[in-house]
Parts: structure tokens; sequence; C-alpha cells
């Protein structure tokens, strides 16, 4: 059986980072293994060879060369023994250089590296001597070269496995996994030529569309000169042609825009008399104004006289009246003065009905009786004529309020609240609107304004501002119950104002209004909200159903924080107002200006004027009058009787005197009592009289008062239709101002447009003079644009116009060049596709010949935990999408994904996977840091068998016994092989078992 060598025979670290003097025999067995505890430097000792191979760790590349060197000294120190026997009569470490072979003669060499710390760089001798010859020292290229020579190189992952390679590979993807197996196998170069020529095949077809297409425009080119010949004298004929048609389409264009210049004249023209009309309308309703505002200053000084005349009337009525109550004062002391002075008389004929009278006293009694009468009936009368006075009264009162006109809602200083201008013109539209409505009989189908069809409820009187406020406009609007109504409606607010429009609105509603009247609208939840304000209405259901489907803002009380109320308002998308109608907020989340105010109650009423008093009014007014009449008829007769009664009364008193008396004492008192009960009489009959007159001139006076009453009423009236006429002017005098404004803006317009369409006309006139004079006949716009398009159409499609037979044959020599060029580029992309496949082929087949010797290896080496394994490569086809897949078979006979593997499966499985690759190198030496990272001691014994088997395969193939050192942190009840050799770090130092 043939030896082979093992080349590595020992390595010896000096100051080395935690070594201070280590040295380990490398050939005691082919498995060196080296545990220790993390931190005690086995990863050190792998470095220390790495740097004896002429590489650098990647610590040291991280911290510097000068991390190195330990604490004993400024310099650290690798010495690495090889042996180098004669194998059939050759060195087996032999390199190109002669020179370099020359210190490698011997049976074994020393490479030794010396680390300075403070110049942080790396000495390297052989044999302990820096020159390979004289003027040649050693460097970092000759020690790697010596190593390459067999096949040992310390950044090759094949043979060198550094730590956490496992972890790394576990997690990376599949194209990643497939990336470090290419990267290992030197196969990295092969896909990227593939993906190159990819490329190149790909910019060569996009190289080659432009050709073609440009190919294919300049044929066309060449068949269009071709026939260009053909065309040639069409073409000037055409030209010739299309000259005159520009000339005649400029002057067209020039007849267009004189038409345009004495259309726009006739319509500044038309507007200018328009604006003079307005002019002299507006002058006329100004004289208008005037009058009526001179008649209604003479009017308010007949007022003046008309006041000063009633109070003086009132006053003289006042003066009677108190006249008339001293006189009845009187009459009633004297009435019980009388009064008394009966009751003394009737004692005393009481005392002479005793007695037998004469015929005399019987005469006298006679008298007295009809005396008594006489007194009863005055008393009748006077209580009569004092009922026909207060029954005329009243009628009297009846009678103003049917004559006098109702000043309650005048917009002036009587009308209580002043109301703004907006609402003034809102409620003259609706007033105008409301009487031609009654005018047409319209009443049942359209109704309003609103504000005079709905109430508060009695029991939310004190939220009417805030909840008219917030219905504002929509107050002043009418509602038409039918498609026919509205369509009238439309045209009635067409004919009454044509021109300028009022802030009035008409509104189509529905049986589905009337029937959601009754229905409050859902409150929104929050305490602070008080109401809906529709929902605090009542009246014509139609207007209230029409209220409730557009008014949605609600009302609160003046409390509440306004951020609160805000958010309440964005929350529920209603705008709230507050009951002082002060603060209002709203939906978008903000607050703002309050809506205006509405001074007008609700249900206010647009009262009739005096023209729309009906019949039975007037006749109800001459009722009353004539029953005046009647009970002042009446008054006199009365008054007349009881003067009569009166004067009767004192000729009884005259006759019973010169009848004389019966008795003379107890007659003569009797006749005394009678002559003071007479005179009493006589006073209250003076007093009547007095009264009856001061009554009479009361009369007299009330009656001319009335009539200065009604004559100011009248005035009233009057005032009240010159004011609405006034109203009405002022009205109409704004619309025309408004149109005349309007009429100003468009004639500015218009003579605008005039100066630019006669400047325009100008230049282009100047334009048409230059192509050439003014035709006889000019067609229409269209005309010549159709013909001058078709033959620009023509002239277009001619192309190059100097075409000549010299550049038709240099087309054609262009054309066939471009063909034959193109020839070429067809037979370079098939060249190019011949050798990408060519190149796939021998990647995907190199690749394939990799990863089953890998397969093969894995199969072997871990047998022992897999019933099966391999490795798979998707995408052959696509490298650029390819991926590296690990399956295996653990139970069962399907194979299962690398992720589907427990995690000590998948650590065993990349275990497996690196050692295999290990069996690809053929290095004499192998290195692996954290062989049994994440194993438990089962899967550690397995990976240990796993190294073994390695070891075998890798020494199969080589001429040299492959050496393995393996790194972890401990082998504790493992059952190592004889094969390995184990050695301890601990406390820096080196301790064999």
């Amino acid at each position: 059986m043939e030896t082979k060598f093992q080349l590595f025979r020992k390595i010896t670290l000096e100051n080395f980072m935690l070594h201070d003097h280590t040295s380990i025999d490398l050939v005691k067995q082919p498995i060196i293994l080296i545990t220790g505890a993390n931190g005690s430097g086995k990863t050190q000792i792998l470095d220390g060879l790495i740097i004896c191979l002429g590489h650098i760790p990647s610590r040291a590349r991280a911290k510097g060369l000068g991390s190195l060197v330990g604490e004993n000294g400024e310099q650290a120190k690798v010495t690495l023994q090889i042996a180098n026997p004669v194998i059939n009569g050759r060195r087996a470490i032999e390199t190109l250089d002669k020179d370099l072979n020359k210190v490698l003669m011997d049976d074994k060499f020393e490479i030794t590296a010396k680390i300075s710390k403070k110049e942080s760089a790396i000495t390297f001798y052989i044999n302990d001597s820096r020159r390979i010859i004289r003027g040649r020292t050693v460097k970092r290229r000759d020690i790697r070269r010596i190593f390459q020579a067999i096949g040992v190189r310390g950044d090759n992952q094949l043979a060198f496995t550094g730590e956490g390679t496992v972890d790394e590979f576990a997690s990376k993807s599949p194209k990643r996994k497939l990336d470090t197996l290419l990267e290992v196998t030197g196969l990295q170069h092969y896909r990227e030529e593939v993906l190159s020529a990819q490329e190149i095949l790909k910019n060569s077809i996009r190289e080659i569309e432009p050709l073609k297409r440009k190919l294919e425009t300049e044929t066309k080119l060449l068949n269009l000169w071709e026939g260009a010949f053909k065309i040639l004298k069409r073409k000037k004929e055409l030209l010739l042609n299309k000259t005159k048609l520009e000339t005649e389409l400029v002057w067209a264009q020039v007849m267009t825009r004189e038409k345009q210049l004495d259309q726009l004249n006739q319509q500044r023209m038309k507007h200018l008399k328009e604006a003079s009309d307005n002019k002299q309308e507006r002058q006329k309703k100004k004289r208008e104004i005037e009058e009526v505002t001179t008649s209604l200053e003479r009017l308010e000084q007949e007022f003046d006289i008309i006041e000063k005349e009633e109070r003086l009337k009132q006053r003289r009525v006042i003066t009677l009246e108190t006249q008339v109550q001293n006189e009845q004062n009187k009459v009633t002391d004297y009435e019980q003065e009388k009064q008394r002075f009966l009751e003394m008389k009737e004692q005393m004929e009481q005392v002479l009905a005793t007695k037998d009278l004469s015929q005399k006293d019987r005469k006298i009694r006679n008298k007295q009786e009809s005396l008594i009468i006489k007194n009863k009936k005055i008393a009748l009368l006077q209580e009569r004529w004092l009922k026909i006075e207060q029954e005329l009264q009243e009628l009297q009162l009846k009678l103003n309020q049917e004559t006098s006109g109702d000043d309650s809602w005048e917009e002036g200083p009587r009308a209580g609240k002043q109301l703004t201008k907006y609402e003034q013109t809102m409620i003259h539209a609706a007033t105008i609107f409301h009487r031609k409505i009654k005018q047409q009989g319209l009443q049942r189908e359209l109704s309003g304004p609103i504000i005079s069809l709905i109430q508060i409820k009695e029991e939310e009187k004190i939220w009417e501002q805030a909840v008219k406020n917030l219905m504002g406009q929509k107050l002043y609007s009418f509602i038409a119950k039918s498609d026919q109504s509205f369509n009238k409606a439309k045209q009635l607010y067409e004919e009454i104002w044509p021109n300028w429009k009022p802030p009035l609105a008409v509104f189509r509603v529905s049986g589905k209004d009337r029937e959601n009247a009754e229905t409050n609208l859902t409150k929104p939840a929050a305490t602070e909200i008080y109401e809906l304000a529709s929902n605090l209405i009542t009246g014509d259901p139609y207007a209230v159903g029409f209220l409730k489907r557009v008014v949605k803002s609600a009302v609160t009380k003046d409390q509440y924080d306004p951020a609160v109320l805000t958010k309440i308002a964005q929350k529920y998308r209603k705008n709230i107002l507050t009951k002082s109608c002060n603060s209002y907020f709203l939906s978008a989340g903000g607050f703002g200006r309050p809506p205006s105010s509405i001074k007008k109650p609700m249900g206010w009423q647009i009262k009739e004027t005096a023209e729309e008093k009906d019949f039975l009014s007037i006749v109800k007014e001459r009722k009353i009058k004539a029953a005046i009449a009647r009970k002042e008829k009446e008054l006199r007769e009365k008054k007349l009787e009881e003067i009569k009664t009166l004067e009767e009364i004192t000729r009884l008193h005259k006759e019973i005197q010169t009848i004389g008396t019966p008795d003379e004492k107890l007659l003569g008192k009797i006749e005394t009592t009678n002559e003071i009960i007479v005179h009493l009489k006589n006073k209250m009959m003076a007093c009547q009289r007095r009264e009856t007159e001061l009554r009479i001139k009361l009369t007299t006076a009330e009656e001319s008062l009335d009539r200065y009453q009604q004559k100011y009423g009248k005035l009233k009236l009057r005032r009240k239709k010159l004011q609405e006429i006034k109203e009405n002017l002022r009205f109409e005098l704004h619309t025309l101002e408004e149109k005349n404004n309007r009429l100003t803006r468009l004639e500015e317009k218009l003579d605008e447009e005039f100066e630019q369409l006669k400047e325009e006309l100008k230049s282009r006139e100047a334009l048409a003079n230059k192509k050439g004079g003014r035709p006889s006949e000019i067609r229409k716009l269209a005309e010549i644009r159709n013909d001058l398009s078709r033959i620009e159409g023509h002239l277009e499609s001619i192309g190059i116009t100097n075409v000549d037979e010299e550049k038709v044959k240099t087309q054609k020599v262009k054309v066939e060049s471009l063909k034959n060029y193109m020839k070429e580029r067809e037979e370079h992309i098939a060249n190019l596709r011949a050798d990408l496949e060519a190149r796939q082929v021998f990647w995907s087949g190199e690749l394939r010949e990799v990863v089953t010797n890998i397969s093969k290896a894995m199969q072997v080496l871990l047998s022992e935990i897999f019933e099966k394994v391999r490795l798979k490569v998707t995408n052959l086809q696509h490298p650029e999408k390819s991926g590296l897949y690990i399956e295996a078979v653990t139970k069962g006979s399907e194979f299962r994904d690398f992720k589907e593997l427990s995690g000590g499966e998948r650590v065993l499985a990349i275990e497996g996977l690196i050692l295999a690759m290990h069996t690809l190198a053929d290095s004499p030496l192998h290195a692996i840091d954290e062989f049994t990272q994440r194993l438990d001691e089962k899967n550690k014994a397995l990976a240990f068998n796993i190294a073994m088997n390695t070891q075998k395969l890798a020494g199969e193939q080589s001429q040299f016994t492959p050496q393995f050192i393996l790194l972890c942190p401990e082998a504790l009840n493992i059952n190592l092989s004889k094969k390995v050799h184990h050695i301890v770090v601990s406390e820096l130092k080196v301790r064999e078992k």
C-alpha cells in the first residue's frame, strides 16, 4: 500500500494575542480537535495558521495587524513547520520559481511570520532567513506561491471554513446559497459569462430594431423618389393653385372680419340705443321719485297741521267732557238734596192724609202726584240718553277701526324693530309676489311666504329668534304643491323681474314633505344640543315638512365651551347657533359670523291695501254709519223730550203755589219744602240744560274730531300709498341702474372688441395686399380651405419636390448597403445565440457535475442521519433566477425541504454540505471553526463521524494525507476515534488529551 505523507508538521505561536507560547503537533493524527471555552484562543490558532499561509484573517482586517500582537512585547511570531518529501523523484512542494525552489530543497522547512505592533505589518521568513537570493527578500506572494503549488489557499472556503458559516449558510435564500456554492467551487465566473452573453444578445437585438426601421424608411423613401419624376409637373401646377388659394383665403378672412366688424357695429348701435333708453327711463324714474317725494313732503306738512288741529280738538273734547262731568256731579248733588226734602214732604203729607181734605187740598194733592210722575219720567229719560251716548261711542270706535289703516308692520319709525335693507328687499319682493299670486287665483297651489305659514311652538317661544335666523332667506320663500303651479310660479317670477332678480325662491314640495311634518328629526346624542331648529316649529304641514328637509342646523344654550361645540358640529355635520344668536359653530370644524337677524315674527301676514278691501267691508262701514245717524237722532229726541218734561214740572210747581195750602202750618211747611224742591229742580234743570248744551257742543266737537281723524286716516293711507309707490320707483330705479352698469360694462367690452377687430382687419388687409390684389369674386372660407387642404394633401403626398436621377441612384446604394449590414447583424446575433447556448450547456453541465458530486458525498457523510439527501438546482436555463435547495428523506419515502427539517437536522445537513465541499478541494490541509455549533450531544457525535468520513473521502483522491483541524467549545461525553488528536486550550496553555 502506497504511503501518503502529512505535510504540515507543527505550528508555534509566540506572543500571539492570548498565546504566550503555544506549540501544536499536527502529525500525531490526521484529525486535530482543538476544544476550549469561548475566549480561550481556539480561533486565534486558526488565524495564526492563515497568516503563515500568506493571507490576512478577517479579525486582523477589521482591527488591524497590530491587534494580533500579545501583551508580552511589541512583536508576535508564528512558525509553521512543513514537510517536503521526495515523491516519484521530485519534491512534494515545487513552484515555477527556481530561486524560490532552492530554499525548499530540504525534507522540511519552516515559514515564520513576525508581526510588528508598531508598524502593523508582517515580515515573512523561510528557514529564519529574510532572503531568497541576494537582493530578493521573502514577500507574501512568495509564501502564497509555495502553498498554491500543493493546492492550499488560506482564503479557500472549501478548505477553511470560518466561524458562523453554518448559521450564515442556513439563513441564506436559495439564490444566495447557490452564489456561495458557485463562489467556493469556482463556477461563479461561468455563470457571469452566461449572464454577460445574455446581455450582449439582448443589446444586439435592441440595436438591430432601429436598423430595421431605418431600412423600411429608406426603402419607402426610395419608392417615393422613384415616383416623384411622374408628378413634378403636377406639383408645379398645384403650387400655383395653392398660391392663388392662399391669396383668396387671406382676402376671404378679410371679408369675414369686415362682416364681423359690421355686425359688431350694429350691435354697438343697438346697445347704445338701449343705453339711451335706459338713461331716459332712469331720468323719468328720478323725476317721478322727486314728485312723489315732494308730495310726501307736502303731505307731511298737512300731517303737521292736522295733528295740531287734532290736538286742539282733543283738548276741546276733553274740556267739554270735564264740564259735562261737572254738571252731572252737580245734578247728582241736587238730586240727593231734593230726595231729602221729598222725604220730609212725604212725612208731612202722611199727616195731612189722616185729615179730611177739602176740594182745594185734593186738587193740590193731585198736582203733587202729577209732579212726582214727571220727576220719574225725567229720571228715565236721563238714563236712556246716557245709554244711547255709550252705544254711539262703541259704534264710533268700530267705524274708526274699519276706516283706519294698519301701520303695525310698516318699515319705518313706527315699525318698532329696525329691519335690515336685505330683509326689507325680501319683504318687498315677497309682498309683490304674494299679491301677484292672489291676482292669478293660485293661492291653493302656491303658498307663502313661509314665515306666514308657520309658528314657533308655544312652549319654545324663547328660541324663536335663533330658529328664524337659522332658516334665514327660506322664511321669505314660497312653496309649490304641483309641477303645474311650480312652472306657473317660474313664469310669474320672470314676468315680474325680467332683468334684476330679487333674493326670492320657490321650492317644489310633495306629499312626502307633508307626511314628514309630524315626525321629529333625530336630535344628535350630545347633551349640549338643545334641539334641531326645524323640530321647534308648527304650522302648515307642507311648509314644516319642507323646512325639516332642508334645515338641519341645531340650537344650543350660551353656557357651553366653544371648542366642545365645534367638535360636536364637526362630528354630527350640523351647524349650531346659540340662543343669543351671537355664536355660530360650523360643521366644517370652526366658527363664523352668525346668520343675519330676521326681525319679522313667525306668523306675520301681508296686509291688504285700501284698494283690496272687499265689498263686505264697505257695506259694514256703511251700516255702522247709518246706525250712528239713527242713534244721534234718537239722542236728540230724548233730550228735547227731557226739556219739555222739565217745563211741565215748572208749570206744576207754579199751579200748586197758586192754589194755596189747606193747613196753614203744615201746609206752610209743605209749601216751603215744595219751594225748596222746585228750587233744587230748577237748579238741576239748569245744570241739565247746560249739560245738554255741553253735550251738543261735545257731540259737535267729537264729530269735528272724528272728521279730522278720518282725514288723518285718509292722509295716512295716502302717505302709505305714496311710500309704496316711492319704494317701487326706487326699486325700479335700482334695477335700471344695475342694468345701466351692465350696459356700461358691455359697452366697454364691445368698444374694446370693435377696436381690436378694427386693428386685426387693418393688419389682415396689409397682409392680403402683400399676397396679391383682391379677387373680384371671393368664395366661402370653407370651400377655399377644402380646396387648399386637398392641394396641400397632394403636395404632401408628393414629398421631396427637387428629386433628380442622381438622388434616386444614391438612395438605391444606401438601401442595398443597409440590407447587407442587416444580414451581417442577423448572422452575428445567430452566432451570439449559439455561443450563449454553448455557455449555458457548459455552465449547467459543470454545475450539475459539482452538485452531483456534492450530493454523493453528502449521501455518504449523512447516511447515519438521513435515508436520502440531495441538492437541487432550479432554473438552470435562467442563471439570474437559479437557486440551490437541500432536500432529505427522514421518515417515509418523500423528500422534505430544508425548511421542514428540525433544527438539529438542518445544522447537520449544512455541516454535511460544508464537509462534502471540503472533499472537492484537493488540499492537504482543512480547517473548520465552531464545528459542533448548535448541536446536542447525540448530534455532536454524528458530526464527528461525518468529519471522519470526510477525511477518508478526501484522502481517496489525494497524493497526501489530508489533515483536518476541527475547533469547537467542548467534546464531553463524545467517544472520539483514535484517529482524532484532541487538544484542549485553557488559560493560555495547550493541554493534550
